[in-house]
């Protein structure tokens, strides 16, 4: 009775294990340089054209520090563009747990420098690299800190431009 009962949970366990699915996608953020265009979700009506484009400061030095330009072309309101800077960040250690990468935005003109610490290193907006592959990328906004108008998008998902 007891073989019995033990080989019952040993195939119940390896069902359990053969059942698991890996859940973890590699999110490589080497593939983040580049234009990307905004896909707007199924039946939703677009009039108009977001693409981000993210590049190198063109400082062979540091690469740090690098840029991120906004391009939004709408029917209605015109073109408008806007420059950031950025700098990704990785949470924990790629693979374990949840380490979820993300991206800092800061304000062209942004004073590093400021007698306010926390000034100086808050961000205008963090995101959420949610995936990030040659063709693909998602991001979710977790945090915006400007006030006004802006052209920083929500929770977002864009394909790469082809060039």
């Amino acid at each position: 009775m007891k073989t019995l009962r033990n080989l019952i949970f040993a195939v119940l366990l390896l069902t359990g294990l053969c059942g698991c699915e890996k859940t973890f996608t590699e999110i490589n953020l080497d593939n983040l340089e580049g234009s990307w265009q905004k896909e707007y979700a199924k039946g939703v009506q677009d009039a108009g054209l977001v693409i981000w484009t993210f590049s190198d400061n063109n400082n062979p030095d540091s690469k740090d520090w690098l840029t991120l330009d906004i391009y939004v072309s709408d029917v209605f309101a015109g073109d408008s563009e806007a420059k950031y800077i950025y700098r990704p960040h990785q949470n924990g250690y790629p693979g374990v747990g949840s380490s979820t990468p993300e991206l800092y935005l800061y304000e062209s003109d942004h004073d590093f420098m400021a007698e306010d610490g926390k000034v100086a290193f808050t961000p205008a907006a963090r995101y959420y690299v949610k995936e990030c592959t040659k063709d693909k990328l998602v991001l979710q906004r977790i945090e915006v800190n400007v006030d006004g108008a802006n052209l920083l998008e929500g929770d977002v998902a864009f394909r790469r431009v082809k060039p």
